[in-house]
């Protein structure tokens, strides 16, 4: 116990959920009764008197709700700060306060329920069994890699002497008129892609054959759930002018491309840079897979019951993460209650690796050194095209990211370490 006369009670709710029966000696209420008690005769305005001079009594007299209030409110806090310090508990949320008894007299009574990270037991996990990934890159996909490349060198050269067809990039303006209210849509300049699975049938039926000036109109009836809700449920009927027609010219597959993407050697050394850039990257996605199955392996001999306030937060974190793909877009209720469970999920997921990991990461002694984070920062500058000093006076500066920094790298030194330790076949 932190003072004479305080008890304390805890009751283990379950691992991750605990409550704690507080019972606070009345000489220590009374004594911190008379210490707000001069604080608010000091601070008192009262008729008669000049502040600070008015009667405690008085002031008792109007204010004994308020003072009783902000002992509570001052003391509780106080001592259940002490006793958790006390028990060794750190609280993963704040904690509540419930059944607070107090009479004129006597101890006061009250109770608080908190969750805590649940301890548990880490299996062997230098015994985790995982299949072999047979890592290969075959001619079709560098084949396909490199038509990408051709495709994000294409040019789009304009059209002449023919209207739109299949494939063709044409530059329209487009607006609509709603059929119920009449009013009118904002223009909008887009660039359509004709004959595209995505375009409007209507659209796509209209817009073949327009030369540059041709006008047409469609008709469009929206579902009730249709995803842009500006639209949704309307029947609009758009009026659109066609300004220009380009086609996609892509560059020929050769030695002269090559240099142009910086492989001065030519076609064939592109290819095989292509493939190892492949493989890399197949080799990433591999190792990520198993480090995945590694981690889900000592998962499932772990019994983690996760603190539900917890799981609540990195859920709603999650679901804000996922939601954001779709922009202003309307969501089907049946779709959101997707969202809502993937989300529980990734947040249930992450939480319990991130427990798994720091108790490895503890029990094997895994520490970074500074030489490590310089190099970390060295990595991310270069990556994202900053200034390495400017980062680096970012993390001096911040010590929330700076340990955010810290526990990724020890994390990824943990995971290698699992996935090298790993039983492969």
């Amino acid at each position: 116990m932190n003072a004479p006369g305080r008890q304390s009670r805890l009751i283990d709710v379950s691992p991750s959920r605990k409550e704690i029966e507080l019972e606070i000696p009345d000489e220590e209420v009374r004594q911190e009764y008379e210490k707000i008690l001069g604080e608010y005769v000091a601070k008192a305005k009262l008729d008669g008197f000049r502040q600070g001079h008015a009667p405690r009594d008085r002031v008792k007299g109007l204010f004994d709700h308020d003072i009783k209030h902000d002992v509570y409110d001052s003391l509780i806090p106080r001592v259940l700060e002490d006793e958790l310090r006390g028990l060794r508990l750190n609280p993963v949320n704040v904690p509540v306060l419930k059944d607070l008894k107090h009479e004129e007299g006597q101890p006061l009574r009250c109770a608080a329920a908190f969750d805590v990270l649940p301890e548990f037991e880490l299996p062997d996990y230098r015994t985790i069994r995982v299949k072999k990934k047979t890592v290969e890159v075959a001619a079709a996909d560098v084949d396909k890699a490199l038509e990408g490349l051709r495709a994000r060198a294409a040019e789009y050269v304009p059209v002449q002497g023919r209207g739109v067809q299949d494939g063709d990039y044409a530059v329209v303006e487009m607006q609509g008129r709603d059929q119920r209210t009449k009013r009118l849509l904002p223009i909008e300049k887009a660039v359509v892609l004709a004959g595209h699975a995505e375009n409007e049938p209507a659209l796509n039926e209209k817009i073949m054959g327009l030369t540059p000036g041709d006008e047409r109109s469609f008709q469009v009836v929206y579902p009730k759930d249709h995803a842009n809700r500006r639209v949704a449920g309307k029947d609009i009927v758009y009026g659109l002018k066609v300004r220009e027609i380009k086609e996609k010219k892509l560059p020929a597959l050769d030695d002269d491309f090559a240099k142009s993407l910086g492989t001065p050697e030519g076609l064939r050394d592109l290819r095989e840079k292509v493939r190892k850039e492949l493989l890399d990257a197949r080799e990433r996605a591999g190792r990520s897979e198993t480090a995945s199955e590694v981690l889900t392996g000592i998962a499932d001999r772990v019994a983690l019951e996760l603190p539900e306030s917890v799981v609540e937060q990195e859920s709603l974190a999650a679901l804000r993460r996922l939601l954001s793909a779709y922009h202003d877009r309307k969501i089907a209720p049946e779709a959101l209650e997707g969202l809502k469970t993937e989300a529980r999920r990734q947040a249930v997921d992450h939480l319990r690796n991130h427990l798994i990991l720091e108790k490895i990461a503890q029990k094997e002694g895994f520490g970074v050194a500074e030489e490590e984070i310089q190099a970390e920062i060295h990595n991310l500058a270069q990556a994202n095209n900053v200034s390495e000093a400017a980062l680096g006076d970012m993390f001096r500066r911040d010590n929330h990211r700076r340990e955010e920094l810290v526990e990724t790298l020890l994390f990824r030194k943990t995971v290698d370490f699992l996935v090298k330790t790993a039983i492969i076949g």
